[in-house]
């Protein structure tokens, strides 16, 4: 009792601790999913962090590029009217406050004096206040002129008396009054620290992030104007910007801490909550199934124990491993020498030595030896008489591990019931008669000599009562003469002898069909005395039942072959389609990969049937991170997937996206069989999405340089029609208009031409920018009409040489201004091509030839390949690298740089021209090297006369 108590103590300690484990699992694997939500939750939030950076940092640049081009205005206004009066400078700044309300005081330092003054408040104590005043400023007035550039310098007290920062751009202006004396004036524009930043907007951030906007400079130690200093130590995203001669840094922090948010947090508990209970469910299901191993291993040993033979089960060294309480009971005196370990020959000694056998055994060791020898049989028996007068039947087996089991059996009894056998015999043709059967017994020469009740039944026609010694041959014909069918092998036949041979061989089955629907079976066997027995067995509930069974059967037939013809429906989509099914075994083995992936893949099947994932994929990730991950953790989770996407080399250098769905299999009683699922070929669709995103980018930034590249000409447009539309404020004017009361001839004449160059200047500024905007509108618009599908084109034949003569004359000027040699290698090809177009493409290579090229040379050259004309523009400018000669011919490609460029333009020439040369069936490319030159290449095709 005690030991059951400690079995059962120990049991339940083993089935507490397998559920601690799996309530310690569950823990585990609640902080590690918490940790990597906790890591995606810090990777959106860093994200945000760094697009708010760009977006302030992106203001900042275009706050100051806004107000450095409004002190570029300034300047040229100072420029073309060096002796501008107040009212004419305050109207200006009047129009240069409606673009940038943030600046508020515009002003004009001759020397340290401020000669000139725009003020949004008052200009009271500023007109003609001498900056020497204020000893911190002059260093700066100083580098401006030394250095002849845009500086900017701040934050600093103003005259205002309030921080600020002041913008000051250098200018060269030649006074009349001063002998056409040059001097170097200097135009400052002023904007207060609150101005400025409320022109960036950072309190719409502040709720979220610590902001730090520090500013220093080679004078000016660094201090923050926004924010705290000591933020910058800890700050997760800094920027510096080198703006005119100042490094601005702008950092941010986030303000709040990052937690697991309750709705992401509600979606773990619930799965692991789930899990754990399906957990301790199975391993309470297998605790269970122990205890019944248990159990019936303690059945069966109360089974043997209980059975009548004595049994005894030696292992392969012949050492007893099991035996029952019947088996040391025949032993007798012997008894003593069974236990579990001991050996057979052990045994057999003690049996001799307490003469257990009836019969004396003179050679004990040959004895011993005979019986220790292995069967050569699968079992044997004999049988012994005891030295008590019991007989024992011993029979031995061996086993397939190399053991013998060993069974006694106490026959005495069956030997002592052997002279009670003609009894039994007698009361079995008791049996037989009782039988519900028919039955016949036929000696050697097929005459009957028994038959039962059952067989003495007449049918219908019958006549005579049946009667020993009669043969079979004349009990068959009868029988055939009154049935109504009868069946050999399922066919009919009418021959009597026939169907005797048949009974007498015992080859057929025969089946007999007699009055009222009443179906019979015969059959028949040879005794060992060489007679027959024959029995007759009633099957009319059997037919019937073959009859619904073989009703049943067709219309299963039917819906096998429907089933059979949807599989073939199902195998000709799986073969028409992109996609691909696949299965798994429990060893993760590929075992079956449908047709699709041959197509889509194009790679042999057969060479991953058979492989592991790792085998496949080589090494595999520990965690779900990315996608693949995720798939591959699912996967030895044996859960269920859908539409996860990864990337994978089925061949070498050649990428593919796959987008895979998988299912685990399980049996009835739970077991995991593997895996089925289905798979496809997203990398077109993948690729589409990528360059997509690409060209959104792409026109974001191109509209980004299109608004750029639009204000500067009509910045100047309107600047110097504000001249043209106050004239009256024109010095020349005022000057024309004193000369025409005078009366002097040469006085009114110098005045007029005074004031018409100047207002040819002003136009011929507008002209200027209006041809800017102009060719920009037109590449937009020829930009459009080509992605509308909707360009025209007039093909006709084109002589190649003039019109390229033509368009070099007419962008000779381009050339002039830089001294550029120009040379022409050309050949009279007439081609099939629009001439408009054509020179569209030659005027846009010959200009950016001109453009990028500073000396040197600008060649044109055609020539003949085959039943094409090929052009090439060649020039030793500056070259294009090889990372963006792959990007030139695309559109928006130029939008990608900065606006900030040494040469104007968007970049849509070279776009348009490959477009244009593509609509008229030619081809373009680029040869360059950086600092040696580019050779521009097109060909467009040979006009060739219809015959």
């Amino acid at each position: 009792m005690p030991q059951k108590i400690a079995d059962k103590l120990i049991e339940c300690l083993i089935e507490a601790a397998s559920y601690i484990a799996i309530i310690l699992i569950c823990i585990a694997a609640y902080l590690m999913l918490s940790y990597t939500e906790l890591n995606e939750l810090r990777e959106e939030q860093r994200q945000d962090l760094f697009a708010t950076r760009s977006e302030i940092a992106a203001k900042i640049q275009q706050s100051f590029s806004n107000k450095q081009l409004i002190a570029r205005s300034v300047s040229a206004a100072l420029t073309i009217n060096p002796d501008i009066t107040q009212d004419e400078f305050y109207a200006f700044g009047e129009a240069i406050n409606v673009e940038d309300p943030s600046i508020d005081t515009i002003a004009i330092v001759r020397g340290t004096i401020v000669t000139r003054v725009y003020s949004t408040v008052s200009m009271k104590n500023l007109l003609g206040r001498d900056l020497a005043e204020r000893p911190n400023q002059l260093p700066d007035l100083e580098k401006v002129r030394q250095e002849g550039r845009t500086r900017l310098s701040g934050p600093t007290w103003l005259l205002r008396e309030y921080p600020g920062f002041v913008m000051r751009q250098p200018v060269s202006t030649q006074s009349a009054d001063r002998d056409n004396s040059e001097n170097i004036d200097i135009v400052s524009l002023v904007f207060s620290l609150e101005a400025f930043l409320n022109e960036l907007g950072l309190n719409k951030f502040s709720e979220r992030y610590n902001i730090v906007l520090s500013v220093e400079s080679e004078t000016q130690p660094q201090q923050a104007i926004y924010g705290d200093l000591t933020t910058l130590d800890d700050a997760q995203a800094v920027s510096t910007l080198p703006i005119l001669g100042m490094v601005w840094k702008l950092a941010l922090m986030p303000r709040e801490t990052l937690s697991l948010i309750p709705s992401r947090e509600s979606r773990i508990v619930p799965l692991l909550l789930i899990g754990g209970v399906l957990a301790m469910m199975l391993t309470r299901y297998l605790h269970v199934l122990r205890r019944r191993n248990r159990r019936a291993a303690h059945h069966i040993k109360t089974a043997l124990d209980t059975a009548p033979s004595g049994f005894v089960l030696f292992d392969a060294n012949d050492r007893i491993e099991l035996f029952n309480d019947r088996f040391v009971e025949l032993l007798g005196d012997a008894a003593p020498s069974v236990h579990r370990g001991a050996s057979r020959e052990n045994l057999l000694r003690a049996t001799l030595r307490h003469n257990l056998f009836m019969v004396p055994i003179e050679d004990e060791e040959g004895w011993i030896k005979e019986q220790m020898k292995h069967l050569t049989v699968r079992g044997e028996r004999n049988t012994a008489a005891m030295s008590d007068g019991t007989w024992l039947q011993i029979l031995e087996h061996t086993t397939s591990s190399g053991g013998r089991v060993m069974i006694l059996n106490d026959v005495t009894e069956t030997l002592q019931s052997r002279e009670r056998a003609k009894v039994a015999e007698q009361r079995l043709n008791d049996a037989i008669d009782a039988l519900p059967v028919g039955f016949w017994l036929f000696d050697a020469t097929d005459r009957l000599i028994l038959f039962n009740t059952v067989a003495r039944e007449k049918f219908e026609g019958v006549k005579r009562d049946l009667a020993l010694g009669r043969p079979i041959g004349d009990l068959v014909q009868r029988r055939v003469e009154i049935a109504e069918l009868v069946l050999v092998n399922g066919k009919p036949v009418n021959d009597y002898k026939l169907i005797t041979k048949t009974l007498q061989e015992e080859t057929s089955e025969i089946e007999a069909r007699y009055s009222e629907g009443r179906w019979f079976r015969y059959y028949t066997r040879r005794t060992s005395e060489g007679g027959l027995v024959m029995f007759r067995v009633e099957i009319t509930d059997l037919r019937e039942q073959q009859r619904q069974i073989e009703a049943s059967n067709t219309e299963l037939r039917a819906a096998l072959r429907k089933r059979d013809e949807a599989e073939q429906r199902l195998q000709a989509v799986a073969d028409m389609t992109s996609e691909w099914y696949w299965e798994q075994d429990t060893e993760m083995r590929l075992v079956h990969i449908s047709e699709g992936f041959a197509r889509a893949m194009e790679v042999d099947p057969k060479d991953y049937i058979g492989k592991t994932r790792y085998e496949i994929f080589g090494t595999l990730p520990k965690t779900a991170e990315t996608p693949f991950g995720e798939m591959v953790q699912k996967m030895i989770a044996h859960e269920p997937f859908r539409d996860i996407i990864f990337s994978h080399n089925f061949e070498p250098n050649k990428t593919k996206w796959v987008r895979m769905s998988g299912k685990p299999l399980y049996t009835p009683e739970g077991l995991f069989t593997g895996y089925i699922g289905m798979a496809a070929d997203v990398t077109p669709l993948y690729e589409a999405l990528r360059e997509a995103k690409q060209a959104d980018e792409a026109k974001t930034q191109f509209l980004n340089m299109i608004s750029h590249e639009l204000r500067t000409p009509l910045t100047a447009v309107l600047g110097f029609n504000s001249f043209l539309a106050n004239h009256s404020k024109l010095p020349s004017y005022n000057a024309l208009r004193e000369a025409l009361p005078s009366g002097d001839e040469a006085t009114i004449r110098a005045a007029l031409e005074q004031f018409e160059k100047d207002l040819g200047q002003f136009t011929g500024r507008i002209q200027a920018a209006g041809t800017q905007l102009k060719a920009l509108i037109d590449d937009m618009l020829d930009l459009a009409r080509i992605e509308a599908n909707n360009l025209r084109l007039n093909l006709g034949c084109v002589e190649s040489a003039a019109v390229a003569r033509s368009v070099v004359e007419q962008t000779q000027t381009l050339a002039s201004e830089k001294g550029l040699e120009i040379k022409f290698d050309l050949i009279g090809a007439p081609i099939y091509a629009d001439e408009t177009r054509f020179r569209q493409i030659l005027t846009n290579l010959l200009g950016n030839a001109y453009k990028f090229t500073d000396e040197g040379l600008v060649e044109v050259r055609s020539s003949l390949q085959g039943d094409m004309v090929v052009f090439e523009v060649q020039d030793s400018g500056i070259g294009i690298s090889k990372d963006m000669q792959n990007q030139v011919f695309d559109r928006f490609a130029q939008a990608k740089e900065s606006t900030d460029r040494k040469n104007n333009g968007v970049g849509l020439g070279l776009a348009i021209c490959k477009d244009l040369i593509s609509a008229q069936n030619g081809w373009i490319k680029v040869k360059s090297e950086i600092g040696i030159g580019t050779t521009m290449s097109f060909a467009l095709p040979l006009w060739k006369p219809k015959p």
